[in-house]
């Protein structure tokens, strides 16, 4: 079975979640920041969050452009529930599984997941894989490094 390229929009942004299997071209993040075109093979996103032992999770920055902020994101236990009350966020699980809270509910998801969450919403990833969990992520606006509020459970 073949699949073709899906673009998918992405606030803003297309980007090509899945390319085609077998010998033609790898899984590919292709997007287009401003005037700089990022295009990064899934397997290279994977190595550029490298978890040092003890540390739970890291965020790269992939680029930005006016309207948005690209990040890749390991984690290796869970998030500390959290929210953005500037920024909308979008994710597309691309390493592992587990599970997803936003807002009061927490469902299962695993790698092609693709995730919302709107700005003031409480969410959390907790990794169930046997590796680290990685993930693409989008904020609307650029992500300004300081929005992250910690809540309660």
């Amino acid at each position: 079975m073949r699949r073709s390229l899906l673009p998918l929009l992405v606030l803003g942004a297309t980007v090509p979640f899945l390319s085609a299997p077998g010998g033609e071209a790898p899984p590919t993040l292709d997007a287009l920041l401003g005037s700089e075109r990022k295009r990064v093979p899934v397997a290279e996103l994977v190595e550029r969050v490298p978890l040092e032992a003890g540390q739970d999770f890291r965020v790269a920055e992939l680029g930005r452009d006016a309207g948005t902020s690209h990040h890749i994101v390991a984690i290796r236990t869970a998030e500390t529930p959290h929210r953005h009350d500037r920024h909308d966020l979008f994710v597309v699980m691309i390493r592992g599984h587990g599970t997803w809270r936003v807002g009061d509910e927490t469902k299962p998801v695993g790698e092609g997941s693709l995730l919302y969450i709107p700005r003031g919403t409480v969410h959390a990833f907790g990794n169930e894989s046997a590796e680290n969990a990685i993930a693409y992520a989008v904020y609307v606006p650029p992500f300004d490094g300081v929005d992250r509020v910690e809540v309660g459970d």
